[in-house]
């Protein structure tokens, strides 16, 4: 084990963020966007140790057609990512492609509901901010990337990446600083590297939100 717990793994990060010479400088430009469900914890410990926003993000993981765990890629809003190496080795179709995108951003417009979550909620908040992206972990990678696109998108000054604990081949394309603390060669699974990993429920996300 790694982290004891999410909140461990976002004090962790949140020493290193401290050190960065950006940060110190533009305080007050700075916003911290996680990745729900767990990362959003991750992101609370950042931000309030840094006092600056706080914008959990929703994206969507795009499933496999024969296999839910797996993901072919990933969406946000409008944007969507697609692993191309993973749609190569399973040859899917374009029709298979769509159908797939489609479940995805059916998930996405539930959480966006479930949460009173707006899309102004975040384009009011992110251009030329520095933001800081976090999640709890990344495993495929599919949703860290396609929340890095729609950053971009927003025209955010600067993006930086922290992520307690990443796969040794992982790298970030489209940011300007990553802080990843521990890359492991065995990846299996995030809650490899927790000793406590719970599932976040519907009313601490709600919590979060609020505050």
């Amino acid at each position: 084990m790694i982290f004891k717990d999410r909140q461990e793994a976002g004090r962790k990060l949140l020493v290193k963020l401290f050190e960065d010479r950006d940060i110190k400088k533009n305080l007050r430009k700075v916003v911290v966007v996680s990745l729900l469900r767990g990362g959003a914890a991750v992101g609370n410990v950042i931000a309030s140790g840094l006092q600056v926003k706080h914008l959990p993000l929703i994206v969507a993981k795009i499933p496999a057609p024969h296999n839910p765990e797996l993901a072919i890629g990933a969406l946000c809003f409008d944007i969507t990512y697609l692993e191309k190496s993973v749609v190569g080795s399973l040859g899917l179709t374009k029709g298979e492609i769509v159908d797939q995108v489609e479940i995805a951003k059916e998930k996405f417009n539930s959480y966006l509901k479930r949460f009173g979550i707006k899309k102004t909620f975040y384009s009011r908040s992110l251009k030329n901010k520095i933001i800081i992206l976090t999640d709890d972990g990344i495993a495929t990678g599919s949703t860290v990337k396609v929340a890095i696109l729609y950053l971009r998108s927003k025209k955010s000054k600067l993006v930086i990446l922290a992520i307690p604990v990443a796969p040794a081949d992982f790298s970030a394309v489209g940011v300007d600083k990553e802080f990843i603390l521990h890359k492991n060669f065995a990846f299996g699974a995030v809650s490899q590297f927790y000793e406590h990993f719970p599932q976040i429920d519907d009313k601490e996300v709600k919590k979060i939100l609020a505050s």
